[in-house]
């Protein structure tokens, strides 16, 4: 597998004129606006997030998931653009819990064409008329080769949003629902492959960091930050809206763990590549507006280069768990997982 590619700040380049039929009457070139992805591994306050943007009066749309018992709260992500999304990584096999590496190739092509039709007559729909507008999907960047095309096709220009949770939180969290994904050494692994991948090709735009614990702690002065780092318009309207969000939706409740920098250092079990992202990504979340961030990137390619070494590993996991998943749903019960024990059998 290929290294991560590193890219200059230049627009990425679109598919053949012929690959995408445009969905509107606007004029080819017209621009339609700002879009800003909110990114960020399971369980680290991507939905919070999410609603923050509202407040700061990015257009989510009004076509939401519905609230679960995860996330009692609500999701704040398009329902349509998440089933595209979770279409596309389908497509290529990946499940959700997934955490090989994806080759951006596999997200290009005529076998996207459909999707990213759709795409475009999904945007033009509900945000065409929109100067900024937002989309929640955690795992954007797993997928962020399909969405360029699309987004270069409107003549929108995106913005990224990552939220950012202490990995200790993220796995004692996401234990509560799946106790298998839970476990600190998978949690990790998905931690991961949600942000770092491709997160080098958002480096032409604007990149914000807001970690969950300091939103929580205090929203007011981070919710205005993130304003800056997005260079969202502001309005009169802006200070009451984002101190609504603070006392009416903001529950501190919601929180059900707090783990300090010493307590990354005394775990075992944390992975050290985490463990340095996380702290990393931490640091860039106090980047004020307009600061440079070239030491950020230098930092960046040593985390990019040891997931790239893991590439092989996630890959036997990722082929691992699909023959477990098929051994445990087979109709055959038990008798499939004989042939997975048969190799073990032979060479004991």
């Amino acid at each position: 597998m290929a290294p991560f590619p590193v890219y200059t700040r230049q627009r990425m380049t679109s598919p053949a004129p012929e690959a995408l039929t445009r969905s509107t009457e606007r004029r080819p070139g017209e621009n339609q606006g700002r879009a800003v992805f909110v990114i960020g591994a399971g369980r680290s306050g991507t939905s919070t997030l999410a609603r923050a943007l509202g407040a700061l009066g990015v257009d989510l749309g009004n076509h939401f998931k519905r609230a679960t018992r995860k996330n009692p709260t609500g999701f704040f992500e398009d329902a349509d653009l998440l089933a595209i999304s979770k279409a596309v990584r389908n497509r290529i096999g990946v499940r959700a819990d997934s955490v090989r590496l994806i080759e951006a190739e596999e997200l290009r092509g005529p076998s996207m064409r459909d999707l990213q039709q759709r795409a475009l007559e999904v945007i033009s729909k509900r945000f065409g008329s929109s100067p900024i507008w937002g989309f929640k999907y955690g795992r954007t960047l797993r997928i962020l080769p399909f969405w360029e095309p699309v987004l270069e096709e409107l003549n929108v220009e995106p913005s990224f949003v990552i939220a950012l949770r202490n990995p200790l939180s993220v796995a004692r969290s996401r234990a509560k629902l799946d106790p298998r994904r839970g476990l600190q050494a998978a949690s990790d692994l998905e931690w991961l492959i949600s942000i770092v991948p491709y997160l080098r090709r958002t480096r032409p735009y604007r990149l914000a960091v807001v970690d969950y614990d300091d939103l929580m702690d205090d929203p007011v002065p981070h919710l205005t930050r993130l304003a800056g780092m997005l260079d969202l318009p502001r309005s009169s309207a802006d200070h009451r809206q984002i101190q609504e969000y603070a006392d009416r939706f903001l529950d501190p409740g919601l929180r059900h763990t707090r783990f300090s920098d010493a307590d990354l250092d005394a775990s075992q079990e944390l992975n050290p590549i985490v463990r340095s992202a996380y702290r990393l990504l931490r640091q860039r979340s106090s980047l004020a507006p307009g600061a440079s961030d070239e030491e950020f990137w230098q930092q960046w390619s040593e985390i990019e280069r040891d997931l790239q070494d893991l590439a092989p590993i996630l890959e036997l996991i990722d082929l691992r768990e699909t023959e477990r998943r098929r051994a445990v749903t087979s109709m055959k019960g038990p008798l499939q997982a004989l042939a997975l024990l048969k190799p073990w059998w032979k060479n004991r």
